[in-house]
């Protein structure tokens, strides 16, 4: 339901990335939460009226397999520390509204931790936070989701791992559907104030 006249965005993974960026260009998203994303952009540059902000390249040939043979992407995204990749940060030093950062730490996706470590130290001060679960996976989903530590996705040619171990992911979803349901209704309303 549409309430307005702030929007709020939820991202998991490179749709945390696109949420990042909404929230960045975009004045009426004004409740962010970024589940395992990063915070520049990858593989694909981001296009917005005539900026253009280049993306850093997979390194495809760092693939990891895992002892079941799934793919561990964890190592094909390059530091985005190096200053060579300083033109692919989303200007996160724009946003406007609050950002709340989900951080799963046995992610094997890649370091989401880190690009939400980064993101936030060049936003404007009290514009986000960090939750951040020990032994959570890369799918943080609504609580009673179950653990998905390897799934196929279309365009890789084998299963992909997410990470995560059965009961500090459980918990992580758990809490984490609190903080979000709170982080939303706190900076959209509550819908008991909505008028009809």
């Amino acid at each position: 339901q549409v309430r307005g006249p702030g929007l709020g965005v939820v991202g998991v993974s490179k749709g945390a990335e696109v949420a990042l960026a909404m929230a960045t260009f975009l004045p009426q998203v004004v409740a962010t939460v970024w589940i395992n994303g990063t915070a520049f952009l990858h593989g694909n540059p981001l296009v917005y009226k005539e900026l253009r902000i280049p993306p850093i390249p997979y390194f495809t040939e760092r693939v990891l397999f895992t002892e079941v043979g799934a793919m561990d992407n964890s190592a094909i995204f390059a530091d985005p520390r190096d200053p060579a990749y300083r033109a692919s940060a989303i200007p996160v030093e724009k946003v406007r509204g609050k950002v709340l950062f989900v951080v799963g730490e046995a992610d094997r996706s890649f370091n989401s931790k880190l690009f939400a470590e980064l993101a936030l130290a060049r936003m404007p001060p009290e514009s986000g936070r960090i939750l951040s679960y020990p032994g959570a996976g890369h799918l943080i989903e609504p609580p009673g989701s179950p653990l998905c530590s390897y799934s196929s996705i279309r365009g890789t040619p084998r299963p992909l791992a997410w990470g995560g171990e059965l009961q500090p992911h459980a918990r992580a979803q758990e809490h984490s559907w609190q903080e979000i349901l709170q982080f939303l209704e706190l900076h959209l309303g509550s819908v008991a104030t909505m008028k009809l």
